[in-house]
């Protein structure tokens, strides 16, 4: 049940994030920075413990407490919740390498997927193209939401296979899945940027989450 409850989630949080994007995404900046948050505080306690994801109530307390600062971040300033989707981008391509690699030492994929959020970060940050890095971030991350839910709702994966993130999971399962996610990233990527002029960014980059 819990697995069909969060391949539920994923996949319905995925498919509004993914097909909407640039329309919905000053209200998922927040439910975009909480689940990033949770990612990363219950995935570091798995990988400190050595325990499976969301195992232990630590776990599950921890990843909470981080979704929510980093919900509260995305939310009063806009784009550092653009900035935390950057990340995610980053972290899911990292773990998902790490996996393909045949890496599974809980340590070294949390480290690297990690690091490549952070690379990501940074390149979202210097670049300062904040309406291209919501249109690829929101299509990237919609996108695996979408598989990992769906995986997890037919049972070709479980919730503890989500230790490394959701690419990690998606690679393990099937290379066609990570096909599919890949495509239908770039995909959703083309039609948003055929719709940037209907969408207004805030001037301020360091305001409440609200169209400009």
């Amino acid at each position: 049940m819990g697995d069909i409850t969060l391949g539920l989630a994923l996949g319905v949080l995925g498919l509004v994030v993914c097909l909407l994007g640039l329309r919905v995404f000053f209200a998922a900046l927040p439910i975009i920075g909480f689940v990033a948050g949770f990612f990363v505080g219950a995935a570091g306690i798995a990988a400190i413990t050595g325990d499976s994801f969301l195992s232990n109530v630590t776990g599950v307390i921890v990843g909470f407490v981080v979704g929510v600062v980093f919900g509260a971040l995305a939310y009063f300033f806009w784009y550092v919740g653009a900035l935390l989707s950057a990340g995610s981008t980053g972290a899911l391509i990292g773990s998902g390498f790490m996996k393909a690699i045949g890496v599974d030492s809980g340590w070294a994929v949390f480290l690297v997927a990690a690091a490549v959020a952070v690379i990501f970060f940074m390149i979202a940050l210097a670049l300062a193209l904040p309406v291209y890095v919501v249109i690829v971030n929101t299509a990237f991350v919609g996108a695996a939401g979408i598989v990992t839910g769906l995986l997890l709702l037919f049972n070709q994966v479980d919730r503890v296979d989500l230790n490394y993130g959701l690419a990690w999971a998606t690679v393990a399962e099937s290379w066609f899945w990570m096909i599919v996610w890949i495509v239908l990233a770039v995909v959703r990527t083309l039609f948003q940027i055929q719709s940037i002029k209907t969408v207004v960014l805030p001037e301020d980059r360091w305001s409440p989450a609200q169209p400009g």
